[in-house]
């Protein structure tokens, strides 16, 4: 009896976990989640894109941090919470002077008070 009881609790908990996880990804929405940069060469320009983050939860968002996974990427966004129905930018340069030549795709982690979150950069460097 105790046994199955733990495995009905277990259950429940396990549920109700996951439920709370995809609830957070539905009420945090991007315009887009991939930017395709595209043929692009391998000399001292800076390449931007932007993502725009929309909050729908009843609370405030706040992005707490970007972390790009190379030092080519920086990362420029608000730091101020966002109400319930606002929209906020993240933008995102690629620094292609500081690239090899060839096909890449870097995540972005963004770190909310909602979750975690990933975007992603992609594209073929050549040289000038």
């Amino acid at each position: 009896m105790r046994r199955v009881l733990f495995v009905v609790i277990l259950t429940l908990v396990s549920s109700f976990t996951l439920f709370a996880k995809q609830s957070a990804k539905e009420e945090v929405v991007f315009d887009k989640t991939i930017h395709d940069f595209g043929d692009v060469m391998c000399e001292n320009k800076d390449y931007t894109c932007t993502f725009v983050v929309e909050n729908k939860r009843v609370k405030p968002l706040v992005l707490l941090s970007v972390n790009t996974s190379c030092s080519c990427l920086k990362a420029s966004y608000s730091r101020r919470p966002m109400k319930s129905g606002q929209k906020s930018e993240i933008s995102i340069t690629l620094q292609a002077g500081k690239m090899e030549q060839g096909v890449f795709r870097r995540v972005i982690e963004l770190q909310t008070n909602a979750g975690i979150f990933h975007i992603v950069v992609k594209g073929n460097i050549h040289l000038s």
